[in-house]
């Protein structure tokens, strides 16, 4: 990452805190080696579970949002480059650490390849910052969090400016701080984007701003007019007349990244994490409240205030990274997560599709309180959602729609307990990953050939295996019986895949959810080097009713980039169909790329398209017409997917339309009406709806991000 141009270095700030050696284990871990009574809130808050410990760098976190995140912040940009930003995902890279660790190797590999900018830290730790940050040549003075204000704002980035680009001149309009930290994920994304083009900043009075949103959204269709006239190599006088109906076009079809947090915690978590006397005592969770604003005191405030506050932060961090928008939801309410679990339940006894049509009708009135007006707008304009939720949002319809969230919109989500790793990992941001040379793909049996299931697994592998034949130059394909743990590492550390599935039974009792790995059940897998994406092709192993301890959750944790898991039970042949084209559509994106940018991009492309292959499958009827040959000469499923859904499937109906455009083709063979019935009786379940895919994996590109940001760029 070294590099002559300093513009290309990401600055650097350290925030410390002092690490007193309490610890609450809700705060740190999902194993609770004992239930958190009321005297542990002196180390940890409830129900998210951050540690006090680190809660007291909240000031120094937020404040430093308000700091350029390169120098390029200080250089004016154009609009086709301002809008590019979406795809280079600019972290402000902060190191949040205890101040005896500032010297350790730890904080040696974050800080490399950065501008060591500033220092900042809770009083009574700054003579000891001082020396620290002088031995480790940080270019500006600590900063203790009594002196932060908008004054001392302003004095950094002059301060930055006048060391890192002295004799550069730059844009003026520094930003002030936020005094409402509910608001940030909206204000702070656009506070670059205002400086750059000479707006002022959002406007934020009262409590209520209902025009916050639609103005953050109509400055963004402004920035894609002005990008898209600069592409087509407008001049600034032939631009006046143009740019109202190119605007009302970009308006149209606007779409931008969108981070959502969506706290709540399952009562079967908290009966189990919590004891009774702590429970009763735990505050009713706000969606914000009045004292919800920037304060270097904000760390001192009631319990549910912290959590909100680091809540607030890590939405706001990311929406800033993405050049996008935030919002944090109102808390998902305690019902909400018991009939997630009783649907969760129903499909363990053996699914049945108008009991989950019930079910899933019932979980969507526990949660119309947490669709606001701007949260049901603003999804509608993303391109993506990063969801920051204990909570499958996914499984939730929009109103209006009548597919579920997921196959609206890619989404890719990130637990939210305990809160301390969610604040620590949203700090620790990985480096995209590129994926335009030979991907290996490693396929690790963990199911013995003695089992039914293991048997029709490796049926399925070999189908995928026959992708590769056609694209070997650029995709390789590994499978290895892999019946211990043991066997699984060394399979790992020997072919180093890029892509991990790993075939295996999941194991979800007394609220843990595993993986069976010959006759053992794991859930830390401890790889020397992890892979960047696994894919579980396993039942249940991301269960989200009861507040599981779920694998998928932890592989995060050991550094896994993206992975994808089940809710629920799911069927060996249903699973082998959707990880089979999951596969062949990387194989296609790799003999033709374009289609898809990212592994979000891509895997949301295969769960919507499943839809068809979710009714096909519902019953024996449908199966058998649907793999029969059809008037184009080949069977009615394959004519469906190449030529008679093209162009007529909305992905937020992907399932109402597909009904209809099967039913078209069998009132064409005279068997409209059995078809139709079959549709209803016995009914089929949207199962692909209930993978989730965790992680990053809008970090994964298929091509390097310099192409995606080069196809903005204005003709010669």
């Amino acid at each position: 990452m070294e590099t002559s141009s300093p513009t290309a270095r990401p600055l650097g700030y350290v925030v410390l805190y002092e690490s007193e050696g309490g610890k609450t284990d809700t705060a740190y871990s999902p194993f609770a080696t004992k239930q958190i009574v009321l005297e542990d809130l002196a180390h940890g808050t409830v129900p998210h579970g951050l540690s006090r410990d680190m809660a007291t760098a909240l000031p120094g976190l937020w404040y430093c949002l308000h700091l350029p995140s390169t120098l390029s912040d200080f250089v004016d940009m154009p609009a086709w480059l301002l809008q590019a930003a979406q795809y280079l995902k600019i972290d402000h890279q902060i190191l949040l650490i205890p101040i005896d660790l500032l010297h350790t190797p730890q904080a040696a590999r974050f800080l490399h390849g950065l501008h060591r900018t500033l220092v900042l830290c809770p009083d009574d730790l700054v003579d000891q910052a001082r020396r620290l940050s002088a031995e480790l040549h940080f270019a500006l003075p600590t900063a203790a969090f009594s002196l932060l204000s908008d004054e001392s704002l302003e004095s950094h980035w002059q301060a930055i400016h006048r060391h890192y680009l002295p004799d550069v001149s730059v844009l003026s309009g520094n930003p002030a701080l936020t005094r409402r930290t509910d608001l940030a994920p909206v204000t702070l994304p656009q506070a670059r984007l205002a400086r750059q083009m000479r707006w002022p900043l959002l406007p934020v009075t009262g409590r209520d701003n209902v025009n916050l949103v639609s103005t953050a959204m109509h400055r963004q269709s402004v920035l894609a007019t002005l990008a898209r006239l600069e592409r087509e190599g407008h001049t600034p006088e032939s631009v006046e007349p143009l740019f109202d109906g190119v605007r009302r076009q970009e308006a149209g079809r606007l779409r931008l990244p969108v981070t959502l947090a969506a706290p709540g915690v399952a009562p079967a978590y908290s009966r189990t994490a919590y004891s009774s006397e702590l429970r009763a005592y735990m505050e009713a969770e706000e969606h914000s409240n009045e004292i919800d604003t920037w304060s270097v005191e904000m760390a001192t405030r009631p319990n549910a205030a912290v959590e909100r506050s680091a809540i607030q932060f890590v939405t706001a961090h990311h929406a800033i990274a993405s050049s996008g928008l935030g919002l944090v939801l109102p808390t998902v309410p305690p019902k909400a997560f018991v009939e997630l679990a009783e649907l969760e339940k129903h499909f363990v006894q053996g699914e049945k599709p108008a009991a989950v049509r019930r079910l899933l009708t019932r979980l969507n009135g526990a949660t119309q309180s947490v669709w606001t007006m701007d949260a049901v707008e603003t999804i509608k304009r993303a391109s993506y959602l990063t969801v920051f939720s204990n909570f499958p949002l996914g499984l939730l319809t929009l109103p209006g729609d009548t597919a579920p969230l997921s196959a609206r919109v890619p989404i890719a989500y990130r637990p939210l307990t305990p809160l301390t790793r969610t604040l620590q990992k949203g700090l620790t941001t990985p480096s995209s990953l590129n994926l335009d040379g030979k991907i290996r793909v490693l396929i690790a049996e963990c199911i013995p050939t003695s089992d039914p299931v293991g048997r029709l697994s490796r049926q399925g592998w070999k189908a995928a295996s026959g992708f590769e034949a056609p694209t070997r130059h650029l995709l390789s394909i590994e499978q290895v019986e892999t019946l211990t743990i043991d066997a699984l590492r060394e399979a790992v550390a020997k072919h180093k895949p890029h892509f991990l599935i790993l075939s295996a039974h999941g194991a979800f009792r007394d609220n843990v959810a595993g993986l069976v790995i010959g006759d053992e059940v794991c859930l830390q897998l401890g790889f020397d080097t992890p892979p960047p994406v696994v894919m579980l092709s396993a039942c249940h192993v991301a269960p989200r009713g009861a507040g599981a301890i779920a694998v998928t959750d932890l592989l995060l944790r050991e550094g896994v980039v993206a992975v994808l898991g089940t809710q629920i039970p799911v069927r060996v042949d249903r699973n082998a169909m959707i990880m089979v084209r999951f596969i062949a559509n990387i194989a296609e994106e790799l003999e033709r790329p374009g289609k898809h940018a990212t592994l979000l991009d891509l895997w949301h492309h295969v769960q919507t398209l499943n839809a068809v292959h979710d009714i096909l499958g519902a019953n024996k009827s449908l199966y058998i017409w649907g793999m029969s040959e059809g008037s184009s000469g080949i069977s009615n499923a394959m004519d469906f997917m190449a030529r008679r859904s093209v162009g007529r499937l909305r992905c937020a109906h992907i399932y109402e339309d597909t009904e209809e455009v099967l039913a078209e083709m069998a009132d064409e063979q005279g068997v409209g009406d059995k078809v139709r019935n079959w549709f209803k009786r016995p009914g089929y379940v949207p199962e692909s709806l209930f993978y989730l895919m965790a992680g990053r994996p809008d970090r994964i590109h298929f091509a390097t991000v310099e192409n995606q940001v080069n196809r903005h760029v204005p003709q010669a």
